[in-house]
């Protein structure tokens, strides 16, 4: 009986080496290496926005070209501000981003359908059209809402949001924009 019962086991235990186990895959790794920036406001010179759902931030550079730029001048227009991000993607492939600003002089909200506060989109990459201030349509919804203007500290932050519209062009929708810098 011992022997039958050993004979017994050393069969289960071949049988059971022998079947595969099935394994698990692994959990998919989903790239999180672009987050927006958080939204500050300490002149951290950082820019960032969901461009149709998705993290949009500058990066790369090309040449003397770099990935973000800005400049303000209370003398020009009543007020000048600009900024400007580009998003660089191997060799020639860039997409920039730019809001321009007239008539700029305080904190509040600043719609972004009109000659003095406009936004511009010129992409090879990102959205395959090329949105400019002239040539699309903004939402009447689109803004750029400056949360801080410090002259003596020389500091602008605020957010935005845009949809522009484009004969012949999909849809683009920039949501969750911020921006903190330091001109």
């Amino acid at each position: 009986m011992k022997y039958s019962s050993t004979i017994l086991l050393l069969c289960i235990l071949i049988f059971t080496s022998s079947l595969k186990c099935k394994k698990i895959p692994p959990p998919l790794i989903i790239d999180n290496t672009e987050k927006l920036p958080p939204a500050t406001q300490e002149g951290k010179n950082t820019c960032g926005f969901l461009l149709n759902g998705k993290v949009w931030i500058p990066k790369g550079s090309s040449g003397s070209n770099s990935k973000m730029s800005w400049y303000y001048d209370a003398t020009l227009n009543g007020g000048t501000f600009n900024l400007r991000c580009a998003r660089y993607v191997a060799n020639e492939n860039v997409t920039t981003f730019t809001i321009a600003m007239n008539q700029f002089n305080t904190t509040g909200l600043y719609k972004l359908n009109n000659i003095e506060s406009r936004i511009s989109i010129f992409t090879n990459t990102d959205v395959g059209c090329m949105y400019f201030w002239d040539d699309t349509i903004s939402n009447h919804n689109s803004f750029v809402n400056i949360i801080k203007f410090d002259t003596q500290n020389r500091i602008i932050a605020g957010n935005f949001e845009v949809t522009h519209y484009k004969p012949g062009c999909d849809t683009v929708r920039i949501t969750q924009g911020r921006f903190d810098v330091k001109y």
